[in-house]
């Protein structure tokens, strides 16, 4: 396995999948694996740049945790997944990498045969 795309389709509260795919991605790049983070559906939500989680869950804000894989890992956000929820690319961190679903696909055929796919 030479490199790992994180896939994270929920949202970033209320589930601890965003916090976790972030820091699978964190825990390969330090280990010299190749990560990328793929956000789809309403794991979108976790690219969003003014989050305020606030003081009750306790946990950071999880567009901060992208700085943490940029730039050695992506973080890619699906269009279609942004359209569909009325969010624009101007509201979501600066290492969000917006991708429509012909690039998606280029991603994933370029990668098929060295890379694992986890779905979180």
């Amino acid at each position: 396995m030479k490199s790992v795309i994180i896939i994270i389709d929920k949202a970033p509260y209320g589930w601890e999948d965003a916090f976790s795919g972030f820091y699978v991605a964190i825990a390969c790049l330090n280990r010299d694996t190749d990560a990328d983070v793929l956000l789809v559906g309403d794991g979108i939500y976790a690219a969003l740049e003014d989050q305020n989680p606030g003081d009750g869950i306790k946990y950071p804000h999880v567009g901060e945790l992208a700085y943490l894989i940029f730039p050695e890992g992506s973080m890619f956000v699906h269009q279609k997944s942004l359209n569909d929820r009325g969010i624009l690319e101007e509201d979501l961190v600066e290492a969000a990498e917006v991708i429509d679903d012909e690039e998606l696909y280029e991603i994933i055929k370029s990668k098929t045969g060295s890379t694992a796919f986890i779905r979180i």
